[in-house]
């Protein structure tokens, strides 16, 4: 259902932090990692209700992020006004790289919110507008802050932005919640031990994709790691792999248990 390489991408980018903080002489499996179970443990506590699962974690993030985001509106007014920039090209930027993304957030705040409260199939579309939109100016986004800004490490916050909304969208297009929850308005929960039931066929795949899931992370990490080691003029030592491999475990495991596309029978 979700490519590994998005798989990969999530844990490339939630992992970017404690790689940084690995990167010292005497690295050990960053103690946040066990923190990113949190999330889905959360998934799965809430499975059996309506607004459960990956739906309630959705939520949870957005509305989560949004009081975060608050915190950080002083500094980006002071950003915005035109007198404290020197050179009118970068401030055009940076308005272009902070607006668009932070009014198509408050306008999926509000949508996301009406469909809780309208469960209809015009709302479901609405908010994947909403998202497709976000996906358009997080890209913009990434793309202005390489060209103008990349010694700014809020880069990292834009890609992250732009990754869970690919990934949001995909869900909700998806994700067969979505559908019984607010279009068919029908939601029963399916015990776990009646939906995984895997043919040999289904167990390859998931073979395959958590392979894959686990190899692109290890490189990834593994390559953030060598780099920053480099910046840092440190040389390299056996504690090196102990990150990626951490990330690259968690990443198979994610990947083997999310589902996957089954064919419809023909009638």
């Amino acid at each position: 259902m979700y490519p590994a390489i998005i798989l990969a991408s999530i844990y490339f980018m939630l992992a970017y932090g404690e790689v940084m903080a690995a990167s010292s002489d005497n690295p050990a499996v960053p103690a946040g990692g066990a923190g990113m179970l949190i999330p889905f443990a959360i998934a799965y506590l809430s499975r059996k209700r309506a607004i459960g699962g990956w739906l309630f974690f959705f939520y949870l993030q957005l509305y989560f992020s949004f009081v975060v985001s608050l915190l950080f509106i002083p500094q980006a007014l002071e950003n915005l006004k035109p007198s404290e920039w020197g050179d009118s090209l970068q401030y055009v930027m940076f308005f272009l790289s902070v607006v668009p993304v932070f009014i198509l957030g408050l306008i999926e705040l509000f949508v996301a919110t009406l469909l809780l409260f309208r469960r209809t199939k015009h709302n479901v579309k609405l908010l994947r507008k909403v998202l497709i939109g976000m996906i358009v100016a997080s890209g913009s986004a990434v793309w202005i802050d390489y060209s103008y800004f990349q010694d700014d490490p809020f880069i990292v916050f834009d890609v992250v932005s732009l990754l869970f909304a690919v990934i949001w969208l995909s869900y909700f297009y998806k994700a067969r919640r979505v559908k019984l929850v607010f279009i068919d308005r029908n939601w029963t929960y399916t015990p776990y031990s009646e939906r995984r039931n895997l043919t040999q066929d289904e167990k390859r795949k998931l073979r395959k994709r958590a392979l894959i899931s686990a190899i692109v992370v290890f490189v990834a990490l593994l390559m953030m790691m060598g780099a920053t080691l480099q910046q840092e003029g440190t040389e390299p030592d056996s504690g090196i792999f102990i990150v990626p491999v951490f990330y690259a475990l968690l990443a198979a495991l994610i990947a083997w248990y999310l589902p996957i596309q089954r064919k419809k029978k023909a009638l």
